[in-house]
């Protein structure tokens, strides 16, 4: 098994790596602390300033405006992005990710040409509407319904835990257009543009980490569209959902390999710098292991990361359980070094403004957020059973 770069990774790497360290990481903690309208704005630029690297278009057509990458090289890029920044890697993943695959993936010639080269080039914001507030974990058990009357799907309902709905530009929305076919075709997915009558953002909720990333619920009230709103048939949105959702946690495994990797770094730089009796901290076994500890986590979590990217780039009918065994590992590796991290600094990692303490928040969503560890376990467990059961 050969798991060298080829020279173009290597390449995307090295430059991604230098791009982000210079204009996305330095944003970092303002973006986690300044008022809404001026994290918008940074918010803003960074995506941009990707756009202008090609990073949004990387899993997305030549035509366009992308550069058709698979999936493995788009997590090489990612993990410097979410290093740098993981606030900026979340809304960028959501728009480019969540909102653009889906209409990669399912969306016609015209809705492709409509939205996508905005999405890629950083100049329109996209979201994924599904969790509401009775279905987190029960994506089926969603309540948003739409109803045809009049050639216009009418839509009523609210989500919520929504990622960039507050700057969203368009809102991929999931609902029930029959509730008596199930899930499986019951559900539908429907394009809806900001500033569509009915169509209603929340005020950002104010989160413990991830707080650069705006996030709130979306409110429908009669809102009207039109049939081209509908992303693919009627009745496949949930298993729309699902397919997105597979790269989705390759997408969260990757942010949270990069909080490990940030957290690594920060305690690796002040053990290396911070005196205690004599001698660096670094030189006290306690620490030490700990640093070792971090190096193990951040390792796995990248090999476990680059398996799940290639199965689902070769088609490998294990892509799926693959992606959730990545997000499982790499969202409790992430808590664990941020925490480690917390740690070596000592009391002055417990500080507001130590970037530790900030990727320490940040690392606590990557046990929840696109399918909590509880909910990557059943699919794992689920998988073996299927495999191995009686």
């Amino acid at each position: 098994m050969n798991y060298d770069f080829t020279e173009d990774q290597r390449l995307i790497k090295d430059n991604f790596s230098r791009f982000c360290r210079k204009e996305i990481e330095p944003k970092a903690a303002s973006l986690d602390r300044v008022p809404d309208k001026e994290s918008e704005k940074l918010l803003r630029e960074n995506i941009k300033k990707l756009a202008s690297l090609g990073y949004l278009g990387m899993a997305h057509e030549e035509k366009y405006g992308g550069s058709g990458l698979d999936t493995l090289t788009q997590s090489i890029a990612g993990e410097e992005v979410a290093r740098a920044c993981a606030s900026t890697y979340l809304s960028a993943g959501a728009s480019c990710g969540l909102f653009g695959l889906p209409l990669r993936h399912f969306g016609s010639d015209e809705q492709k040409r409509k939205y996508l080269p905005g999405i890629i080039s950083g100049e329109k914001i996209g979201c994924f509407g599904l969790t509401e507030p009775g279905a987190g974990s029960d994506a089926a058990g969603i309540n948003t319904r739409a109803e045809k009357k009049g050639g216009k799907w009418i839509i009523n309902g609210t989500k919520t835990f929504i990622t960039n709905a507050p700057v969203a530009d368009a809102a991929l929305i999931f609902a029930y257009t029959d509730r008596n076919a199930g899930p499986g075709s019951g559900i539908t997915s429907f394009i809806v543009e900001s500033g569509t009558p009915g169509f209603v953002t929340g005020k950002p909720f104010d989160k413990m980490g991830f707080r650069g990333s705006p996030t709130s619920e979306i409110f429908l009230d009669n809102c009207a569209v039109d049939e081209d709103a509908v992303l693919g048939q009627p009745g496949r949105g949930f298993a729309q959902a699902m397919k997105t959702l597979e790269y989705g946690r390759i997408g969260m495994a990757t942010v949270c390999l990069g909080i490990a990797v940030a957290s690594m770094e920060a305690a690796e730089c002040y053990s290396r710098e911070r005196q205690q009796f004599g001698k660096p901290i670094n030189r006290f076994q306690e620490v030490g292991f700990k640093l070792a500890d971090m190096m193990i986590y951040t390792d796995l979590s990248r090999l476990l990361i680059y398996r799940a990217a290639w199965a689902k780039d070769t088609g490998d009918p294990e892509s799926a359980v693959l992606a959730s065994c990545a997000k499982l590992f790499a969202s409790e590796a992430a808590a664990r070094c941020a925490d480690m991290a917390v740690q070596i600094h000592g009391g002055y990692g417990y500080m507001k403004g130590c970037v530790v303490e900030r990727l320490f928040r940040d690392a606590r969503l990557c046990e929840i957020g696109e399918g909590t560890s509880e909910i990557q376990r059943g699919i794992i467990a689920g998988d073996l059973i299927k495999k191995y059961g009686a």
